[in-house]
């Protein structure tokens, strides 16, 4: 069978390579060979799809896995022995179903963004573009891997080329930022690699047998509870430290506000979904016991987040700052409904996933065209400037309609299903998720009215720019790049049903397998 999997993953990867190879100074021809990759590997993901999609309806996929403990059902299963001595055998496995596959569609396009939006960086663009086709392989190795082994790689990975484009192409505190990030993710992730040992270890203990780390396999095992309790906690240290979970949160506002714009986005719009996507397909799956027993815990610290970062993004005087805040937010309604354990919590959880990527990309690159224009991001600096930018405040408002969940766009539906699961789940944490609505429509529009609304200021930078009449609106290359997204934001607000018929195989499935677990 056609290797496709690793096509996908590691075409991004021989496209950085190859423009390293490019002569420096050929920058128009780096930009567009990045770009190239980025779109190739695009459309290979959307035949991907249109593949998944036909074989969905009667679970004609190959079934990895057996009985209640299979673990995909995939288009395509990627299986080769990579070390194998006795009594010890690590293979190469790749398996996507619906939930990774919607999640490996979204990196794709927002690699595309994201390489298109960065075409006005001029210092070390080589690097530069290799390193965002980098982080795209990274992430989409972690998506794709069906091995532990093979997943921590490309989850060690991910790191090499977020903490160069953040410490290379950052802000004045750009050091900072990109060193706290790292601590803060190797941390949780040397926790990880000894989990990730350990259960290969017990796994054998258990079963006999060669060492394996192929997730179907591990599955058919039914671990102690004290023994899961404990790898839990492990892996849990590094998904917490990505998604993030409060208090292991402190190094995103940091890592999202010195960043570029069109790294940020990578970072809170596809790299942010790992944490969650790990919780989900490892977690609770592996260890079921000690998920059922630390999901309230886990809740807590999710409505945690949600109300105490919508609090602390009212406060915020710095644009992307604000926008980090909110994402925490956000991202703590995910983590919500995929402990919910029921088929509502989870699918509108995914739906959220991609549907946050989709609205704070934008939002995003909406500041970033912002703050090229007028050097700033401070709130203090702006009002009235719907004036001279209508299209931009147009593109800017739907966006911030978008996060704030408007009922006919994407938010709305996804947050709606988690709430239900939720609340089908535990009442408390219902309503505690629910009251989020208060705060996140306060402090998106408070976002969009203190920029584009209200009078015009007298004195300051942006000030200084309207007299002298050179504020521009919203140019061709970058209103191509938000395009895609507002067209998204406005399908899957009207048509969510495409991505539920996708994931739900999946879902179920990891349902029934979650539930068979805890009977035996």
């Amino acid at each position: 069978m056609f290797p496709l999997l690793s096509l996908i993953t590691f075409l991004p990867l021989i496209g950085g390579i190859v423009v390293l190879f490019l002569p420096r100074e050929r920058v128009r021809v780096i930009r567009w060979t990045a770009l190239g990759f980025a779109w190739a590997d695009l459309l290979i993901v959307l035949g991907l799809a249109l593949g998944y999609s036909q074989a969905v309806p009667g679970f004609n996929a190959t079934i990895v896995g057996a009985g209640a403990t299979a673990a995909y059902y995939s288009v395509v299963h990627e299986q080769v022995t990579w070390i194998a001595t006795q009594g010890f055998n690590l293979n190469y496995s790749m398996d996507v179903d619906g939930i990774s596959l919607l999640l490996v569609a979204l990196t794709s396009l927002l690699t595309v963004i994201c390489i298109g939006a960065s075409f006005r960086v001029e210092q070390k663009v080589k690097n530069y573009m290799a390193f965002m086709l980098l982080l795209e392989s990274g992430i989409l190795g972690v998506f794709l891997s069906s091995n532990l082994f093979l997943f921590y790689i490309f989850w060690e990975l991910m790191l090499i080329p977020a903490y160069f484009l953040v410490g290379s192409w950052g802000g004045e505190h750009r050091i900072y930022a990109a060193i706290k990030f790292v601590l803060f993710t190797s941390a949780g992730s040397l926790l990880m690699l000894a989990g990730i040992i350990a259960l290969g270890y017990y796994h054998q203990k258990l079963a006999g047998g060669a060492y394996t780390l192929d997730i179907p396999t591990l599955l058919n095992g039914k671990l102690d509870s004290t023994v899961q309790m404990w790898l839990f906690l492990a892996f849990a240290a590094a998904f917490a430290v990505k998604v993030p979970l409060i208090p292991f949160h402190s190094w995103l506002p940091d890592a999202y506000s010195e960043a570029p714009a069109p790294v940020t986005v990578m970072l809170a719009g596809a790299m942010s979904k790992t944490g969650a996507y790990g919780f989900l397909r490892f977690c609770i799956p592996l260890f079921p016991d000690a998920a059922r027993t630390l999901a309230p815990l886990i809740s807590t610290l999710a409505v945690t987040g949600i109300l105490y970062c919508a609090a602390l993004a009212l406060a915020q005087v710095d644009m992307k700052r604000l926008l980090a805040y909110s994402s925490i937010s956000h991202l703590g309604i995910i983590m919500l409904g995929i402990f919910a354990f029921n088929a509502q919590g989870i699918e509108g959880s995914v739906m959220q996933m991609v549907n946050h990527g989709v609205t704070i990309a934008a939002l995003f690159l909406i500041v970033g065209y912002i703050e090229t224009r007028t050097g700033t991001r401070r709130l203090s600096d702006f009002g009235g400037l719907a004036k001279r930018v209508p299209v931009l405040a147009t593109v800017m408002f739907i966006a911030a309609l978008s996060s704030l969940g408007l009922p006919g766009l994407n938010s709305f539906a996804g947050e709606f299903l988690v709430l239900l699961g939720v609340f089908q789940s535990s009442v408390i944490f219902g309503v505690l998720g629910t009251a989020v609505i208060v705060p996140a429509a306060w402090y998106m529009m408070r976002f969009f009215q203190g920029v584009m609304q209200g009078p015009r200021k007298t004195d300051g930078p942006v000030a200084a720019l309207e007299r002298k009449n050179i504020l521009s609106d919203i140019q061709l290359g970058e209103f191509l790049c938000v395009l895609p997204l507002l067209f998204l934001i406005f399908y899957i607000g009207f048509q969510p049903q495409p991505l539920i018929f996708l994931m739900e195989p999946a879902v179920v499935n990891a349902l029934q397998h979650f539930a068979s677990a805890l009977i035996h």
